[in-house]
């Protein structure tokens, strides 16, 4: 009966239907979440950026973990910049998912209302450029060597469904937006009215690396090329070639280098992460000469290292890894 008393209440009917309404669109919202998972998390995620002033337009967006992406970081963990130009923005690398490169156009738009314009891809690494879709509304171009290019087209949804399975789903279904603008040799542009120099680094970290040399105001945004307190990954690159590469960037003496991780740093980080390079060559060179195989090789060589272990973390690590592929090169190199 008390039922029955309600139900004759007009109010009573008014509420049951905006209940109903409400329930219609939660339910509504969950089912797009539920089709569009990507979209789901990084609405949830919140990714403490900022804009970090380097030079006179030029800015670093730089992640805080050292680790490889996770749930804990939501897959950030690589490094971003850009310069703001009178005509745009010009980005260099987008991040690991959609969800990564909106939360980078949110911390552009703190600094200018100009769109981003331009994209550099530094290489097919997807936490370099899974972002660029959220970009699609206004780039103009995006720039990557060749290599680069190809690798996205071959293996882009591998990294999409890689970085999904490492965050636990926080990066979700990224759209690709792949390069469409080559750059096949060392270029100067000017965009926006700033010179701007394409640097290729000969595969030094991995096939097709590419910097960007801002010769106004001395600053080097060089992508993996450079880490500047976590330890380099070298099971994809030509260590020699890397090696042989910062001689040539110490040469232009950069006010500042944004690194592809770890914090901002100056010709120093250079100087540092060479000697590193140079060690691991001559300790890996040192047991082959020997007559070693890797694995009888790691312990000495982990030790050789010893003096940068607390400047980069996951050296140990990444030696374990990465160690049986600088063996091939330095092995190779001693029969040519």
């Amino acid at each position: 009966m008390a039922w029955l008393q309600r139900a004759r209440n007009p109010l009573f009917f008014e509420s049951v239907f905006i209940y109903d309404c409400r329930m219609k669109r939660l339910f509504a919202l969950v089912t797009m979440l539920s089709i569009i998972p990507g979209l789901a998390v990084a609405a949830a995620f919140d990714y403490p950026m900022r804009a970090e002033a380097v030079a006179d337009n030029v800015y670093a967006i730089i992640t805080p973990t050292r680790e490889l992406p996770n749930a804990g970081n939501g897959g950030w963990n690589s490094n971003s910049a850009f310069v703001v130009t009178d005509a745009g923005v010009l980005l260099f690398d987008s991040g690991s998912s959609a969800g990564i490169g909106e939360a980078i156009k949110n911390t552009i738009a703190t600094v200018t209302r100009q769109p981003v314009r331009w994209i550099v891809n530094s290489h097919a690494h997807g936490d370099h450029w899974l972002g660029n879709t959220a970009f699609a509304d206004s780039v103009e171009g995006i720039f990557a060597t060749a290599e680069v290019i190809d690798a996205i087209e071959r293996d882009g949804a591998g990294w999409v469904g890689r970085f999904d399975r490492m965050t636990g789903g926080v990066t979700g279904d990224s759209v690709i937006l792949a390069p469409d603008r080559s750059v096949d040799r060392e270029t100067e542009l000017s965009l926006g009215g700033e010179t701007v120099v394409f640097m290729l680094s000969g595969g030094s970290h991995s096939p097709g690396d590419l910097m960007l040399w801002l010769p106004r105001v001395k600053v080097l945004v060089s992508g993996d090329v450079v880490y500047s307190d976590r330890m380099p990954s070298t099971n994809a690159g030509d260590l020699r070639q890397w090696i042989g590469m910062l001689d040539r960037l110490q040469q232009l003496q950069p006010r500042v280098v944004i690194p592809g991780h770890g914090a901002v740093t100056d010709i120093s980080g250079l100087d540092r992460l060479h000697s590193l390079l140079s060690q691991l060559w001559a300790a890996v060179e040192e047991g082959v000469d020997e007559g070693l195989s890797d694995f009888e090789m790691l312990p000495r060589v982990s030790e050789s290292l010893a003096p940068f272990r607390s400047h980069y973390p996951g050296l140990d690590e990444k030696l374990r890894r990465d160690l049986s592929h600088v063996f091939l090169q330095v092995e190779a190199a001693a029969f040519e």
